[in-house]
């Protein structure tokens, strides 16, 4: 989960070593993630694009898994970071709503798998370093578009035109899949039940639609992907340990 533990941007914290986003578990491991609107092209090539019930609202996702492990995550796609993902382990505050206004904090996570030295937040100076100013311009990115997202998905829900995408699924006794996840009512789009949606918030709404549609084709791999994980675990619990003598040789 992202924001586990966010600490402010001060004193100092900013003289703190940041990584690569893949070396915290976080990013590698998170199955479902807010998205922007923007995101939506990239995304949705390769994931499911839909909505999930949070509270009283709704928010754009995408999923990436079907549980939170980047083994479960189809092959091809785990480079394909959501921009919160590639913000890491800068966040917005968890406490407070996103606006234009929000500022970044620092999400006080030991990153677990890093392959460099990473870069300190600032320099000796107090300037920002390259690392941190390319991911606090993703978090504005993000700030600057989640009012018209979020628009969308409140305009959908307010109309009654998602309905309940019950991504869960039983293999091999054993069950997994995602909760509390909403799609466009498949009848709305030929029903003519969108157009005042699209006529309100113009290209964005139409590509945030369409891609959300197409998207929904990707739920395969995912499934499959899980599969192949379950399987592998379940035949590696399996394996039998090996012998005295073998092991004997493979340490000599």
């Amino acid at each position: 989960m992202l924001g586990e533990r966010p600490i402010a941007l001060a004193k100092n914290v900013l003289r703190r070593r940041i990584y690569a986003p893949q070396a915290y578990a976080p990013v590698r491991n998170t199955a479902v993630v807010p998205i922007v609107h923007s995101e939506c092209m990239a995304l949705a090539s390769w994931l499911p694009v839909v909505w999930r019930c949070r509270s009283n609202a709704v928010e754009l996702v995408t999923v990436r898994a079907l549980l939170d492990d980047q083994r479960a995550q189809p092959t091809a796609a785990r480079a394909l970071l959501p921009l919160r993902l590639r913000a890491y382990p800068f966040i917005f505050d968890p406490a407070r709503p996103i606006d234009v206004a929000s500022a970044g904090m620092l999400d006080d996570i030991f990153a677990d798998a890093p392959t460099d030295a990473g870069a300190t937040i600032t320099s000796v100076n107090g300037k920002l370093g390259r690392a941190t100013t390319m991911r606090l311009a993703l978090l504005d990115r993000i700030a600057a578009e989640t009012a018209i997202t979020g628009a969308i998905g409140a305009a959908l829900a307010e109309r009654d035109l998602l309905e309940p995408w019950p991504l869960k699924f039983e293999i091999d006794g054993t069950a997994i899949g995602v909760s509390d996840l909403m799609i466009v009512r498949r009848s709305t789009f030929d029903s003519g039940a969108l157009a005042p949606l699209v006529t309100q918030h113009g290209l964005v709404c139409a590509t945030v639609l369409g891609l959300h549609r197409i998207s929904l084709f990707r739920a395969g791999s995912l499934l499959a992907a899980a599969k192949a994980f379950v399987n592998a675990i379940k035949a590696e619990d399996h394996k039998p340990p090996p012998r005295v003598g073998a092991l004997a040789v493979a340490m000599s």
